[in-house]
């Protein structure tokens, strides 16, 4: 087995993606043989259509997150969505974002995912030239905001996709268009040959140790995703911290406290071009997905209050813990650089 079939995470035993199924429309593209090239060992089954395969009924999505299938398709209609009131626009007026991925390799019980498909295996849309030419359109005449990884973890997947490098591509041709990577990633291999652009920034969303453990499965530890924050500072790109989504734990201001105070002692305040904090908040039909799939979730069982079409903690939670933080992080940079998401 190559090694990037088991690339994803420390687990010997999560080896993801033994079933690839094709569209025919994309069967003979370049895109679908360099992603099969990969998985030599792949089982590949041809398809009409992703959806015969990602939306059929009575699925598992707690059952194929252990071992997912990837789907490769191409994306008819929509490609370009307006930015989610759930996320944060860090002041930009025209907040957009994409998706090449549909669903992602690592599984963390608080992610909304789980409760907005009913399938757990991974769709790659490999037409991106489309996805670039509809942001085009839309970037035409104005600046604006990209998030480009909400619906995957799009820099795990480099190795395999690409993705990353192409949208770097994009952000250097198109200096209108503010790209966000987001990760909880700690492998930055493609950046290291890049020239910093000003408007590609990489966004770690960085928890407690304790929280990595309990919630945040196959993720990279907070060393390792702190080491690559470092890192990316060091080589010029524009550097966002994500302290996203907050959870209400017990001990939590010395659990978070300890949090920034590593942080801070590892990232240089002046480096960091802002900063994002927010309480776990998720609609109310992913909520009660979630609860079905995950009947033992924690997480999924808590309480929430559903305020504004947002279900979250109290708004008393929310308050502490958002106070907690930004008096936590203002000690070490200006209040200008922290963006804040409440209910």
């Amino acid at each position: 087995m190559k090694e990037s079939e088991n690339m994803f995470c420390n687990s010997i035993y999560y080896k993801p993606f033994s079933h690839i199924y094709t569209e025919e429309q994309v069967m003979e593209s370049k895109a679908v043989s360099s992603v099969i090239s990969h998985f030599k060992r792949a089982e590949i089954i041809k398809i009409k259509n992703y959806r015969d395969v990602f939306n059929r009924p009575n699925q598992s999505f707690s059952a194929q997150k252990k071992t997912p299938a990837l789907i490769l398709a191409k994306k008819e209609g929509e490609l370009v969505y307006k930015g989610a009131p759930f996320c944060q626009s860090f002041g930009s007026e025209d907040f957009y974002y994409t998706s090449f991925v549909l669903n992602c390799i690592y599984d963390c019980e608080y992610c909304y995912l789980r409760g907005m498909y009913a399938s757990g295996n991974v769709v790659v849309f490999v037409n991106y030239e489309d996805f670039f030419s509809e942001v085009r359109k839309i970037s035409e005449n104005k600046n604006i905001f990209l998030c480009i990884s909400y619906d995957t973890d799009l820099l795990v997947l480099e190795g395999i996709l690409g993705f990353c490098r192409r949208w770097y591509d994009f952000a250097a041709e198109n200096k209108n268009v503010n790209i966000e990577l987001r990760t909880k990633c700690g492998n930055i291999d493609f950046l290291r040959r890049l020239k910093p652009l000003d408007n590609f920034i990489i966004a770690f969303t960085l928890s407690p140790e304790e929280v990595i453990k309990l919630y945040e499965h196959k993720t990279a530890s907070l060393e390792k995703r702190l080491e690559a924050a470092r890192e990316t500072a060091e080589t010029g790109f524009p550097l966002r911290l994500s302290f996203d989504p907050l959870l209400k734990i017990p001990n939590f201001e010395q659990v978070y406290g300890r949090l920034i105070k590593k942080c801070f002692e590892t990232l240089e305040g002046k480096k960091i071009r802002d900063i994002g904090v927010g309480s776990f908040r998720i609609s109310p039909d992913y909520i009660k997905a979630m609860r079905k799939s995950y009947p033992n979730s924690i997480i999924a069982a808590y309480p929430y209050e559903n305020t504004e079409g947002a279900c979250s903690y109290s708004r008393e939670d929310n308050r502490r813990m958002l106070e907690f933080m930004t008096d936590c992080i203002k000690k070490y940079c200006g209040m200008e650089k922290i963006y804040l998401w409440n209910t």
